[in-house]
C-alpha cells in the first residue's frame, strides 16, 4: 500500500500515521472478505465497499485483481462523524492488529478495527508507537506481553488525561501522572492540532508542580503527518494514479 494512501488515510481521520498503516491493513482485510466487490473492465481493478444506504459510504478500496495492491482509498466522512454505532471488545476478548505486512489473525482473536479507527479518530492527543510500548513495558513491569490493539487503547486513555494539563501554548512540557510516570508532551499547532506525547519514563525525585516546560529544543522530533488533501465538498478520498 503506498504511502500517499496511508497519508491520506491519516489525515481525513486525523490518527497518527503509523497507527493508521496498521488499521488500514486491517479495514482492507475486512473488505477483501466482507466488501461488495465491483469490477471495471477497462481499468483491469476492483472496486470494494463498505457502505450502506442508512450510513453512506463508510469505506472504498480500488484493488488490482490479486488484491495484493491498493490503488485509491475513498469516504463519505471522517471516522469522528460515522453514524454507524460502535463498541469496544467484549471484556477478556483478544484484540489484534495486522501488522503492515505478513501474518493472520490467530483462530481465538477479534480485529475491532471500527471501534479502533473511531477511538483514535476521537482522540485529543497524538501519540508516538515508542510510548504505546514505553508505557506497556511499565505496566508489564518490563516485558511487553499486550497486543498492540490493547496496548494502544491503555495508553492513548492516559496520555489523553497527562495532555489535558499541559498548556495550549506552544512548546514541550513535562507533565507528572502521580502515578510514577513522566509525559513528555510537544505542543505545537504549526505541525497538528493535536498534541503529540512523544515520551514517558519514570519519575525521578519530586516537583512542586506536576507540569513544568521543558528548557532548550531537545532532541529533532518530527512525526509523519499529512496534510488533508483538497476535496470536493462532501467527499473525501485520495488517488494515486
Amino acid at each position: 500500500m503506498s504511502p500517499a494512501i496511508k497519508g491520506a488515510f491519516a489525515a481525513i481521520h486525523r490518527i497518527d500515521t503509523w497507527f493508521g498503516a496498521r488499521l488500514l491493513r486491517a479495514i482492507t482485510m475486512h473488505l477483501i472478505v466482507s466488501g461488495s466487490w465491483r469490477h471495471s473492465a477497462e481499468r483491469g481493478l476492483y472496486c470494494v465497499r463498505d457502505q450502506s444506504r442508512k450510513h453512506g459510504l463508510c469505506h472504498q478500496m480500488v484493488v488490482g485483481s490479486t488484491g495484493l495492491h491498493a490503488y485509491e482509498y475513498r469516504t463519505s466522512h471522517a471516522a469522528t462523524r460515522c453514524g454507524l454505532s460502535v463498541n469496544p471488545p467484549p471484556e477478556g476478548a483478544r484484540s489484534w492488529l495486522p501488522p503492515v505486512r505478513g501474518d493472520l489473525p490467530p483462530a481465538d482473536s477479534i480485529v475491532p478495527w471500527r471501534y479502533l479507527l473511531s477511538f483514535s479518530s476521537s482522540l485529543p492527543v497524538r501519540l508516538s508507537e515508542d510510548v504505546v510500548w514505553a508505557y506497556t513495558r511499565h505496566v508489564d513491569s518490563g516485558a511487553a506481553t499486550m497486543e498492540l490493539a490493547d496496548a494502544y487503547v491503555a495508553t492513548a486513555q492516559c496520555a489523553a488525561a497527562v495532555a489535558a494539563l499541559a498548556p495550549t501554548q506552544q512548546g514541550r512540557y513535562e507533565v507528572s501522572d502521580g502515578d510514577g510516570l513522566m509525559w513528555q508532551v510537544l505542543v505545537d499547532q504549526r505541525i497538528h492540532e493535536k498534541p503529540l506525547v512523544r515520551g514517558v519514563r519514570p519519575s525521578v525525585g519530586r516537583f512542586e508542580r506536576p507540569v513544568r516546560r521543558m528548557r532548550g529544543t531537545g532532541a529533532p522530533f518530527r512525526v509523519v503527518v499529512a496534510g488533508r488533501p483538497p476535496l470536493p465538498e462532501g467527499r473525501q478520498a485520495q488517488r494515486t494514479f
